[in-house]
């Protein structure tokens, strides 16, 4: 789900997964990170602060993660194309939409976890939580950075 298009890059809201609620993805259709041009890192620092300031202000983050994996490309022998993701993280309690949320690992790595069914971070929202998740942030976020 699109929660803002840029010149070059898009901001995609991951619905299938907010275990770190206002988790993105910003990505664009440049295949390496070397043919990005000084427009496209600029532009790309301004989403990256706006979506800070949004997830401050609607969920009270602490601080961000900001990666730039492309090895699935390779793995699924597709094209590959240059995408960040964006994880906000929360050092104590967040109380959302009914929910008390828990970010179980701050101040970790979130993915040394991802695979143990025992240790990883729970998706504890709805699809129509996700849903709401999703408006709050499209309402919030700025459409002309």
């Amino acid at each position: 789900m699109q929660l803002y298009q840029g010149k070059t890059f898009e901001v995609v809201f991951t619905e299938w997964c907010q275990e770190f609620p206002g988790q993105c993805i910003i990505s664009c259709n440049k295949e390496s990170l070397s043919s990005l041009t000084p427009e496209d890192w600029v532009e790309l620092g301004s989403i990256e602060k706006e979506l800070e300031r949004v997830c401050k202000k609607l969920f009270s983050a602490t601080m961000f993660n900001f990666a730039c994996l492309m090895n699935n490309a390779y793995r699924d022998n597709a094209t590959p194309h240059v995408h960040f993701h964006f994880i906000p993280r929360y050092q104590g309690k967040v109380s959302l939409l009914g929910h008390t949320y828990i970010d179980k690992h701050f101040g970790y790595n979130m993915w040394k976890w991802s695979l143990s069914k025992f240790k990883a971070q729970k998706d504890i929202f709805s699809k129509d939580e996700k849903l709401q998740i999703y408006a709050m942030m499209k309402e919030e976020i700025k459409s002309d950075l």
